[in-house]
């Protein structure tokens, strides 16, 4: 008989979002220091606020926040995961 797929917990499904987006986060600026949080104000499962090095222009801060906030979006599409990302100059 066919095992049945494990479907993974919320943690641990928040977990691997975090890790996929701190991978992203990274490949778009590897210098940028970035900070997780899972405060709650209302409704959010977690906070990421990436912090990129002073030198960064603020086009290539635009193009991160773009990337970040397509891939929460994308993150609260598929898993319903709702994860807040910043970025701050």
């Amino acid at each position: 008989m066919p095992r049945k797929k494990k479907t993974p917990s919320q943690p641990d499904l928040l977990e691997t979002k975090l890790s996929e987006l701190t991978l992203l986060i990274k490949e778009l600026s590897p210098q940028a220091r970035i900070e997780i949080s899972f405060e709650q104000h209302e409704d959010e499962d977690a906070h990421v606020r990436v912090y990129p090095p002073p030198m960064v222009r603020a086009e290539e801060i635009t193009r991160i926040e773009l990337k970040i906030g397509e891939r929460c979006n994308d993150i609260l599409l598929d898993t319903g995961l709702f994860i807040i990302g910043a970025v701050n100059d």
